[in-house]
């Protein structure tokens, strides 16, 4: 549990702090920027980075940076669209192991998925190590 959490807890707990302060304290701490907050925390992620280098090389060739928050907006509206997907479409990614029927899920669970993955930083997604080319996608 965040500690600045835990302490405005304990003060309710202690009748140090009413309810309504506690609310207040809590919504504050929820607002922090990452760099705010409590030093042992590690750092949330809010990129969405891929690199891809060739031939040994230390700079990359394709470097893209996507904010998350557009990830979220994406995500949220490939939920609503996913029925439009054609059928031949849907069939040739299911044979590439993508499944796009997010049907099943709720707003709520999308925005658990979410967050549970950009919880802490940075997070390496996938690292694929070529004779010649070498690929990382990880979220910082």
């Amino acid at each position: 549990m965040n500690p600045e959490v835990h302490k405005i807890l304990e003060m309710l707990e202690q009748g140090k702090i009413s309810a309504e302060q506690a609310e207040k304290l809590l919504a504050a701490v929820d607002s922090m920027p990452a760099c705010e907050s409590h030093e042992s925390h590690k750092k949330r992620s809010r990129w969405l980075k891929v690199r891809v280098y060739e031939n040994g090389a230390d700079k990359p060739k394709v470097n893209v940076n996507l904010p998350l928050g557009l990830m979220k907006v994406l995500l949220k509206l490939g939920a609503k669209f996913s029925d439009k997907v054609p059928a031949q479409v849907q069939a040739k990614l299911q044979e590439k192991g993508v499944n796009l029927d997010l049907d099943g899920l709720t707003p709520e669970q999308l925005e658990e998925i979410f967050a549970s993955l950009t919880q802490e930083g940075p997070l390496k997604l996938v690292e694929v190590d070529e004779e010649h080319e070498k690929v990382e996608v990880f979220l910082e």
